[in-house]
């Protein structure tokens, strides 16, 4: 099987599959023998047949998608309905788009479009969710982000990714709150996850939707 070495300063060696082009990647300490690697490679042939197999699928959903001209789009934790309706926007419940023009031409002003709902709705929500909880923030920013949800800088800027507005209220609340969490500890320690369960008791199941939501955004070609 083809894959893509990729050598660094680490101990041990891992396999990854692409979501979407079903490539494989293979990580290796640097001056691990290629022998080595090749049979640590065969050894997962099962498991990469697998996730290749999966990835080809989503990749024949993910092309075809983008394709078409969308009729629904990911929104706020449901599937929210496209019209063709002008001026050409979001209100009242509904995506307003140009007919006849594929997802994946639309998808730069989507994300424009995803970005603008977002400062508006997470920035609210993050001010009324840090007076709750007691803490100070100077600022929210929203952000493309593409391997996080949110982040906290040690000046207590709260950034979120424009995405997560595709979430449901649970789990936009989650990350909000964990990043709200770090302008009192600013790591994962016990004692963070502590405060953080103190919000939000669920968060384990909430912190494990969120994958859900990150696939549906990879077939909509919005990740």
């Amino acid at each position: 099987m083809e894959y893509e070495l990729k050598r660094s300063n680490r101990r041990t060696l891992s396999l990854s599959v692409d979501k979407n082009s079903g490539s494989v990647i293979v990580r290796a300490p640097f001056g691990t023998p290629a022998d080595k690697i090749d049979s640590f490679v065969e050894s997962k042939l099962d498991w990469l047949k697998k996730h290749t197999d999966e990835a080809a699928k989503r990749g024949t959903a993910r092309g075809r998608r983008l394709a078409e001209n969308p009729t629904e789009l990911p929104f706020l934790g449901e599937m929210c309905p496209v019209d063709h309706v002008k001026p050409y926007g979001y209100s009242d419940g509904c995506f307003h788009l140009p007919e006849n023009v594929s997802l994946e031409k639309l998808i730069p002003y989507l994300r424009r479009l995803y970005t603008g709902i977002a400062k508006e709705t997470l920035t609210t929500r993050t001010h009324l969710l840090a007076d709750r909880m007691g803490v100070e923030i100077s600022t929210v920013r929203i952000n493309s982000a593409k391997t996080r949800w949110g982040s906290c800088s040690s000046e207590r800027v709260i950034n979120l990714s424009w995405k997560l507005i595709a979430a449901d209220s649970r789990l936009i609340d989650y990350v909000i709150v964990h990043e709200l969490c770090h302008t009192v500890h600013m790591d994962h320690s016990p004692a963070f996850w502590e405060t953080v369960e103190q919000v939000i008791p669920d968060y384990m199941e909430r912190r494990a939707a969120l994958r859900e939501v990150q696939r549906n955004l990879n077939e909509f070609g919005l990740d």
